[in-house]
């Protein structure tokens, strides 16, 4: 993907900043676009969305809103621009799932930087991220490593999702699975 412009990214980016912008001159949008179950529930579909669009705390962008650029475009040169938007959009949507569940009032982009971020690791435990990471490991060793890492990461994050409530690990479990079910799909990219 050398020296090609990663669209799906900036499309992402510049949507959400946009939103995000507007919510700070405007910060009655976060009331109308975050998550509210009884909304939701009530026929304001669009809440299932609109959520990674604006921001709660609003002073979180300064970390969420980059996170899409530094995170997508990786993800969009090891998956391609679809599979971006799909680890995007499916991460934040399933992040957003268990937001409605445990956090019922809430909003930000967060758990779909957090999708990216479990679909680099399974694109960096793959065959094809092993040049990125220069891990020269056996196809049986590399099973068994991401096996293992696999293992502990749903540990982790069902005990920290069962304790706390957070809901960023699922967000990154979904991702992870996406960025595997995408690796099988297709050839993946190699680093350029």
């Amino acid at each position: 993907m050398r020296g090609r412009t990663p669209v799906a990214t900036l499309s992402v980016l510049i949507v959400t900043g946009a939103v995000t912008v507007w919510q700070f001159r405007d910060p009655q949008l976060l009331d109308q676009l975050r998550r509210d179950r009884d909304l939701l529930t009530s026929g304001e579909w669009w809440r299932a969305v609109t959520p990674l669009l604006v921001q709660d705390p609003p002073w979180q962008a300064w970390a969420t809103v980059p996170g899409i650029f530094v995170l997508g475009v990786n993800v969009e040169k090891f998956f391609g621009g679809l599979g971006m938007l799909t680890v995007y959009l499916g991460s934040g949507l399933a992040g957003e799932a268990f937001g409605y569940a445990l956090q019922p009032h809430g909003a930000g982009n967060s758990v779909a930087d957090c999708g990216m971020i479990g679909a680099l690791a399974v694109y960096l435990l793959s065959e094809a991220g092993s040049d990125v990471l220069q891990l020269r490991l056996s196809p049986p060793a590399r099973r068994t490593l991401a096996t293992v890492l696999a293992t502990a990461a749903l540990a982790t994050v069902t005990a920290v999702t069962a304790l706390t409530g957070d809901i960023h690990g699922p967000a990154t479990v979904a991702g992870a699975a996406i960025g595997a079910l995408l690796l099988r799909r297709t050839r993946p990219r190699r680093a350029a």
